[in-house]
């Protein structure tokens, strides 16, 4: 059925549409009070060809595109408009259409579970959240914050987890064994030592903490810590120091208080083309609890009071504290089918802030999003500098212009580096950067086994023939190789090219002067060495500078591993039959070396055996 023919029988009901292209995908979920009305408004007739359909220039640009790809539209009818809000977001968050405001990033925060339909009920943190019966606190931004604060709160008020072991021992905190007479808040109540099951009370005071009433295990922690500090045991201060940082962590980054004891969420927006930043704040009984700061993906000419609706109803769809008022920062349409959409029993009210505190808080999550959208934009100006760089890496290595529409790609550059004390513990590195960026997976590590005099240019050459020799299968060869050092080291490594018969082009990075030096132009038949000393804030010679400075620290770290290894040899070392366990066995049961020599027979036999005892003695 065409379109013109869809629109012709469209009912008048409430309900959702959804916009499908040519190859059925969904373009854009709508929700309408009639969606008669609501799906013709996308649309007018042609004045020349009443047969065809534009879009109707009344609604945004981007919609106008979006229409000209319609090819088919389907509506699912509802009973009231809340259920036509509510399928809307599912819709939206199951099939993310390309024209829709979607929430993005909500996968990685944390939700506390507590599971109602359990004897004894469980805790522990999830990532999503299911339709059950449970009861869910979040989203929390800080993972190890949540985390640290369940080992804590496991230690107060003894519960269940997700999944226990014999050898799971948690023990009381030594701070909350004793009851408080001073406290009026089941926090600092005492607890019965571990046993099979836990006071049903221990749940409900979770939930009291987890609701924002944690004040007295907070005055608790603190006090332990100083009257620790004081008493000199300075290991115990800390580990309530870490309790303490995590609870305030989960609680957020700012201390703001409030004169009334009021709770509200507080939503904050700032826009850019195609991608906004919302900053949520709950504010609990006057303190600021929570803050967590979401990336919005939208189409370019989407109103702001879109932005915040659509917002509104994907958040609150998995957010489980929902407060009685809900602060934003643009008007929005629909506000009462809204809040009942978001609950039912109890829906919140929508309120913009004019003045007072409340709009300073609007004002400092601006700042917060702002700071997170400059965040998530310096991370995409990286990645446009870093293909910057590569592009002229290439135009200069293979002599091309930079708009040369035939560059060769760098997208696999491998750099080299040695390191060795005085000849002796040789080790080399190979790093690689895919795409600009290092890949850890395939960096490698060579111990090397020329071990005569220091001499840098043979240990490359070996590095090189060992890496070259013999083409594995999950070691591609390179688009660039790269060695840290100058022209001697240059022409090492395309010595050992030529002598392998392979045409790949190699530079060098000198150290200090940053000089770089490579053969130009690589396909031709003489190749000269050409030096170019590139500007200091070249985007090129920072990349360069980077995979240089990795190569250098990746050797020197296993060089010094080698090192260690070495001061920690012992005569044990040299008996070629005992294996490490054997000798782990040993050190473990008599402590040094020096005991295992007093060791009686006896003695040895009893940890590693006759055997092994009598080939112990011989040696030593």
């Amino acid at each position: 059925m065409s379109v013109t023919n869809q629109l012709a029988t469209l009912p008048a009901h409430s309900g959702v549409y959804l916009f499908k292209n040519e190859r059925g995908d969904i373009l854009y979920v709508g929700k309408a009070k009639s969606l008669r009305h609501r799906v013709r408004s996308y649309f007018r007739l042609d004045k020349d060809n009443p047969a065809r359909l534009l879009p109707n220039p009344a609604i945004d640009p981007n919609k106008q595109y979006m229409v000209k790809r319609i090819a088919s539209i389907d509506t699912i009818t509802t009973d009231t408009e809340i259920e036509a809000l509510v399928l809307e977001a599912n819709l939206i968050h199951q099939h993310q259409p390309a024209y829709n405001v979607l929430l993005r990033d909500d996968k990685f925060y944390l939700f506390i579970k507590i599971t109602t339909n359990e004897s004894p009920p469980r805790i522990f943190p999830v990532r999503q959240l299911k339709r059950d019966d449970a009861r869910y606190f979040g989203p929390y931004s800080s993972a190890s914050s949540v985390r640290q604060t369940l080992l804590l709160l496991r230690r107060i008020f003894p519960y269940h987890p997700e999944k226990e072991s014999p050898r799971d021992q948690t023990f009381p905190h030594p701070l909350f064994d004793q009851p408080s007479a001073s406290s009026h808040h089941p926090a600092a109540s005492s607890f019965p030592r571990y046993q099979s099951s836990f006071p049903e009370d221990n749940i409900s005071s979770i939930i009291h903490f987890l609701r924002g009433n944690r004040k007295s295990i907070i005055t608790t922690l603190r006090r332990g810590m100083l009257r620790a500090s004081r008493q000199k045991r300075f290991e115990q201060a800390a580990i309530f120091r870490d309790q303490l940082q995590a609870i305030e962590r989960l609680e957020g980054s700012q201390k703001v208080y409030l004169p009334r004891r009021e709770s509200f969420d507080i939503i904050s927006l700032v826009c850019q083309t195609q991608t906004s930043a919302v900053n949520v704040f709950s504010v609990r009984h006057g303190k600021l609890l929570n803050k967590n700061t979401f990336l919005l993906r939208h189409p370019a000419t989407t109103p702001i009071a879109d932005l915040v609706r659509q917002f509104i109803l994907q958040y609150y769809q998995v957010a489980q504290d929902i407060p009685q008022l809900i602060l934003i920062p643009h008007q929005i349409k629909d506000q009462q089918a809204i809040a009942q959409t978001i609950n039912s029993t109890a829906p919140p009210t929508f309120a913009i802030p004019h003045r007072g505190p409340k709009r300073q808080l609007l004002i400092m999550g601006e700042l917060n999003a702002k700071q997170f959208l400059t965040q998530q934009t310096a991370t995409f100006t990286n990645l446009v500098q870093i293909r910057r760089a590569l592009q002229e890496l290439s135009a200069l290595i293979f002599n091309l212009s930079v708009k040369n529409k035939s560059l060769p790609t760098l997208s696999r550059i491998e750099t080299y580096d040695v390191s060795n004390l005085q000849g002796q513990l040789a080790t080399g590195s190979m790093i690689v950067f895919s795409n600009g960026q290092p890949n850890k997976n395939q960096y490698r590590k060579f111990k090397i086994k020329l071990n005569d005099e220091p001499n840098d240019y043979a240990m490359l050459q070996e590095i090189l023939l060992r890496r070259f020799s013999k083409q594995r299968h999950d070691w591609p060869l390179p688009d660039l190789i790269l060695i840290d050092g100058g022209r001697g080291q240059l022409n090492v490594a395309k010595r050992v090219l030529n002598q392998l018969r392979l045409d790949l082009p190699v530079a060098a990075i000198a150290k200090r002067v940053e000089t770089l030096h490579f053969f130009s132009p690589p396909t031709a038949s003489h190749q000269t060495v050409t030096t170019v000393n590139l500007p200091f804030d070249s985007p090129t010679l920072f990349l360069l500078q980077q995979m240089r400075d990795e190569a250098h620290r990746f050797t020197i770290t296993y060089h010094r591993l080698l090192h260690s290894k070495q001061h920690t040899r012992s005569l044990l070392d040299d008996i070629p039959q005992l294996g490490p366990k054997t000798k782990q066995k040993l050190f473990r049961h008599f402590g040094s070396l020096q005991a295992i020599r007093a060791a009686s027979n006896d003695e040895l036999i009893q940890v590693i055996g006759r055997v092994k005892t009598n080939l112990l003695r011989d040696w030593l």
